[in-house]
């Protein structure tokens, strides 16, 4: 478990010309943490040794077809490899590709298989041989630290290391590594080789000498207010061992971390101290490490292959700095250089900006771009780096020391995070590329094996940008050493006919690292663009034959080009319908018939129509949409399509016959009249040309007849005719014998109010439904009164109402405007008189009990002009009407007549509530008593 004690490094900058650490922090640790007990190790499983060929007993044979089974040919290159090894060879099985297993009768050595295998490859009966070699299981580093070290694993941001180990682990391979210098460490101290210090001042070198053979970090610790005011203390940092640790720490040695070159070594160059360093140091160490000469100094006995920098400052590269990247590229050294912690663009930070090095950002466990890291188009890739925002079990375990100035000795060991922890991961796999690639090791080919293999999600560094991605060892180290592709000539599957697909079959290249391109040709000819697996024929390839290149590459050695035979001369192919014309449209004359022909293949197809009356072609009918003339009357109607397409033969298709084609008719809507009360109900069957209707099936003639319960009616075209499409040929209606669907039986005063519709005094409302409603709670209103009243006196149809209206705020447009002026002539209202003198009705306001009795009163003066005047009682019915009432005359006639009985309370007296309003059940029961009790 990983300790928290932070420590600032990224803010040493000060003096001009100096550069600083990339270290953003480190958190020291126990070499074994109290909360983190150790296992016991698992055995580690037997390991065969690194080398170009396995060494083996068995061999897989691929003989050509020319040696049979048991032919003398097989049986020659058996006795061949026996000769040459001295040991006899037999075959002992077949594989399930075909091949033969051939087994020496003893193990033999590394040497020994690779002349049998030469032997094998040179027999012109083998097709192809490869040793039958030995897989083991990737072991797991023993270091007690390595579960904690995701950046080495399959975490999203880690490396997989261990597949990549299964190759090499860096053996032969020196990385320089220019910074702080080393402190003694169990872990580290096998693989740190004599290095040299090069800082040239003694008041910041600590060792009073200035440059010497010992690179041991004398601390980098500062006081406040050292490289600049307002620069707090800080300790050392260790810096140089950190970055050390990363790239090889020993592994397997039960002991801290495992290191991503394990088998690498180290070269210590000090050009870092208190405050940074100074570039000419630097740029010297970066020489003397890569083997170039330093006056004054010793040469470079062991001269590096990579050489990491986790160090920077914001600035342009340098003429000097520069010149050391290109004299180390120039050597055959991989220069591997932090981008930097600021969260700006790489292109700022000095090196990551020089030409020739490999600029790392750094990643975090989840594989996103750390929040610290510099991006950006001049990031070449990215490696761990760790993001400690959370837990600092997502930072990078480093080597550490606990001396805050001096070193101590001790096993330590730090979590850490910045981009100078992401460049020795890179730098550690730089070692593994080198190791494994033997000769053919360059600055180029190693930058180019990184990038090529690295993880590029798209969602890890987002708009910002970290390079080709995140490294990935397994990937960048799985490829053959075997330099020389061998493969089969390519054939082509596929039918040599427009518009199909033809694609390039390649079997038998070996070693299987292989990229491939292609290429295919026209007569020879090289297509432009059509350089995928797959090709689509063109009509341009009619009559030519192809062929398809196929090039094997690797990302070094040479690519070898083979081309197929080629195919027969392309044939055209013929456009295709996806089903017969389908015709839309109404076969009747003057309407409009349209052809659907669907989409032809291989599109786009030119399309041309034909209609046909009868089979026969119809002059001048070549248009996709056809409008139907009398000419075609009697006849069906068709149409042919035909597609063409350039290199393509054409075809034709027709569609099904129309209908006989006939005279368009449209049916007369049936008219239903549903009136109050069942025997006013009637519906009316119209007249239309080319149409008869039926009623229960039968026809019937255009006429009215009435109607009751549910009535259906259907029409249906006369010989000759068609009914149009689109338009109503059924009706059906449903009279109700209902007056009002909100008055039943059990209704108070259900009598007078069907008495008042059936007499046509009122409809009630008719709802969306059809249902009509009489809504016997409403308050009736002084303008519906008014229309009540014209109706109960039998809708006199020689009264015209006045040109102007009699009330002022009754206009001639009023809805019962007739009704209400109708009232005013014959004195039943005379309205109010205002202010002003004008005469208002109030047509909104509701209608009193005592209004009702004078309405009733004057309408009956009016129908019985005649008769004596009513002389009322001098003792009122009412107790609640005396006889001084405005209306008493007209109230105590009511009673008279029994047209209103009142109400008994419940003192045994009788009132009249002259100033209730009147609502519309009670007003049917006012008019039913006037006109129809005796």
């Amino acid at each position: 478990m990983l300790h928290a004690l932070r420590t600032r490094l990224s803010s040493r900058l000060l003096i001009p010309g100096v550069v600083a650490l990339l270290c953003a922090s480190s958190l020291p640790v126990p070499a074994v943490a109290a909360d983190a007990p150790v296992l016991p190790a698992a055995p580690a499983p037997a390991h065969a040794a690194a080398g170009s060929v396995a060494a083996t007993d068995q061999f897989i044979v691929k003989f050509k077809d020319s040696a049979a089974a048991g032919s003398a040919l097989r049986k020659e290159s058996s006795t061949a490899v026996a000769r040459e090894v001295g040991v006899p060879v037999s075959d002992i099985r077949g594989t399930a590709a075909g091949a033969r297993v051939l087994r020496a009768s003893r193990s033999l050595d590394t040497a020994e298989t690779e002349k049998a295998l030469a032997a094998l490859k040179a027999d012109p009966a083998v097709e192809y041989a490869e040793p039958d070699s030995r897989m083991y299981p990737a072991a797991t580093p023993n270091d007690p630290l390595y579960p904690q070290q995701w950046a080495l694993g399959d975490a999203s941001g880690g490396m997989r290391l261990p597949g990549a180990w299964t190759a090499t682990k860096g053996a032969g391979v020196v990385v320089a590594v220019v910074d702080t210098g080393i402190t003694s460490h169990p872990d580290l101290n096998a693989s740190v080789l004599p290095g040299y210090d090069m800082m040239s001042d003694p008041a910041y070198s600590r060792d009073s000498n200035g440059r010497d053979a010992n690179p041991r970090d004398e601390g980098d610790w500062t006081a406040a207010g050292m490289c600049g005011d307002g620069i707090p203390a800080s300790p050392s940092s260790w810096h140089g061992t950190q970055v050390a640790g990363i790239i090889a720490a020993t592994t397997n040695n039960g002991m801290g971390l495992a290191g991503v070159a394990p088998e690498a070594k180290i070269l210590p160059v000090r050009a870092l101290g208190p405050c940074g360093g100074y570039l000419s140091d630097i740029t010297d160490g970066i020489i003397w490490a890569a083997g170039g000469s330093i006056a004054g100094l010793p040469s470079n006995p062991t001269p590096a292959r990579v050489i990491n920098l986790s160090l920077g400052a914001t600035q342009p590269c340098s003429a000097t700095f520069q010149n050391a990247v290109d004299f180390a590229y120039g050597t055959g050294a991989a220069v591997v250089a932090a981008a930097g912690n600021e969260n700006m663009l790489a292109s700022s930070s000095s090196p990551a900006n020089c030409q020739n090095v490999i600029s790392v950002a750094a990643v975090s466990r989840g594989g996103y771009l750390a929040p610290y890291s510099n991006y950006g188009s001049t990031v070449d890739v990215a490696a761990p780096g760790g993001d400690m925002t959370q837990t600092s079990q997502d930072g990078i375990a480093v080597a550490f020391n606990f001396g805050t100035t001096t070193p101590v000795v001790s096993e330590a060991y730090a979590a850490s995070e910045g981009t100078s922890m992401a460049a020795p991961h890179a730098s550690g796999l730089a070692a593994l590329l080198m190791s494994r690639l033997g000769d053919l090791a360059t600055p180029a080919n190693v930058e180019t094996r990184m990038k090529s293999t690295a993880k590029n999600y798209s969602w890890a560094c987002g708009t910002k940008g970290c390079g080709s991605g995140a490294l990935d060892a397994t990937a960048a180290l799985n490829f053959q050493p075997d330099r020389t592709i061998t493969g089969t000539t390519p054939t082509i599957s596929g039918q040599a006919v427009v518009g199909n697909y033809l694609s390039a079959v390649v079997q038998n290249w070996t070693p299987s690292d292989i990229t491939y391109s292609y290429q295919w040709k026209r007569n020879g000819t090289p297509i432009p663009g059509a350089q995928a697996v797959g090709y689509q024929l063109q009509p341009a390839d009619v009559g030519t034959t192809l062929t398809v290149t196929v090039t094997g590459s690797r990302f070094f050695g040479a690519s070898v080009s083979l081309t197929s035979a080629p195919t027969a001369a392309v044939a055209p192919a013929t456009v295709t319908a996806p089903y017969d014309p389908v015709i839309t449209g109404q076969a009747i004359v003057g309407g409009t018939l349209t052809a659907n022909p669907g989409v032809w293949q291989p599109a786009p197809v030119a399309l041309s129509y034909q209609w046909l009356r009868a089979g026969a072609s119809i002059s001048g009918a070549t248009a996709s949409t056809y409008t139907v003339t009398a000419d075609d009357k009697g006849k069906t109607l068709a149409v042919r399509v035909t597609g063409t397409k350039d290199a393509y033969v054409s075809a034709q298709r027709t569609s099904a016959s129309t209908a006989t084609v006939a005279t368009g008719a449209v049916p007369a809507p049936v008219q239903f009249t549903d009136k109050i009360g069942a025997l006013n109900d009637t519906y009316t069957v119209p007249s239309a040309t080319g149409v008869e209707y039926l009623v229960a099936g039968n026809v019937v003639p255009a006429g009215i007849y009435a109607g009751t319960g549910t009535v259906s009616v259907t029409s249906r075209a006369t010989a000759g005719y068609a009914l149009v499409a689109g338009q109503a040929s059924s009706w059906t209606f449903t009279f109700s014998p209902v007056v009002f669907n909100d008055i039943t039986s059990a209704s108070a005063f259900h009598t007078e109010i069907d008495w008042l519709g059936l007499k046509g005094i009122t409809e009630g409302w008719t709802l969306s439904d059809g249902t009509r409603v009489f809504r016997p709670a409403e308050q009736v209103n002084r303008d519906q009164m008014a229309a009540f009243l014209f109706r109960l006196a039998g809708s006199p149809a020689d009264f015209v109402p006045p040109a102007e209206s009699p009330f002022a705020d009754v206009p001639t447009t009023h809805h019962f405007y007739k009704e209400i002026s109708w009232l005013a002539k014959q004195g039943i209202s005379k309205g109010w008189e205002e202010a002003d003198h004008s005469w208002t009705f109030r047509p909104a306001s509701t209608v009193n009990r005592d209004q009702m009795a004078a309405f009733l009163y004057r309408h009956y003066v009016y129908l019985h002009p005649d008769a004596p005047g009513f002389v009322p009682e001098t003792t009122s019915p009412f107790a609640d009407i005396p006889v001084t009432h405005n209306f008493y005359k007209e109230i105590s006639w009511l009673a008279k007549e029994g047209i209103s009985n009142g109400w008994t309370e419940e003192d045994g007296s009788t009132t009249f509530r002259p100033a209730a309003s009147i609502l519309r059940d009670q007003m049917a029961a006012f008019m039913y008593r006037y006109k129809v009790q005796p």
